[in-house]
């Protein structure tokens, strides 16, 4: 089914459902996926949003949580360490620019908490 996006989350029948582009690589339907989820899980079909910034909001909460999970994965799978390059995983993942930010928070958290040390890296300048 092509709908013109990556994916969407909705309800039929009183069903949650998942919709993903099957036009999409591996590494695209893998994030659609947890993005999809994350409103799920926050209960997004159950909320009603009267302008762009709500949706805006919902959105970027959706791709917190979709980098949060696909990190934990990378650390479990490549053991990230202070000298890890978060430049390449944002170059590997290829997500919308605004979200580099986050990718190198969530990085950071995960050094921090690894090794109770944060690595200089700043991430404001991605929150523009």
């Amino acid at each position: 089914m092509d709908f013109g996006g990556r994916g969407y989350f909705g309800i039929e029948n009183n069903n949650p459902i998942i919709f993903i582009n099957e036009n999409l690589d591996a590494l695209n339907t893998s994030l659609t996926l947890l993005h999809e989820t994350a409103h799920f899980l926050n209960g997004d079909c159950k909320r009603y949003v009267t302008n762009h910034f709500q949706n805006d909001n919902l959105e970027y909460e959706a791709n917190k949580y979709m980098i949060h999970e696909v990190m934990k994965i990378l650390d479990e799978k490549y053991e990230f360490t202070p000298d890890t390059n978060y430049q390449q995983i944002i170059e590997k993942l290829n997500l919308p620019y605004h979200l580099d930010g986050v990718i190198i928070d969530e990085f950071n958290s995960i050094i921090s908490n690894k090794f109770g040390m944060v690595p200089y890296c700043e991430s404001d300048y991605f929150y523009e």
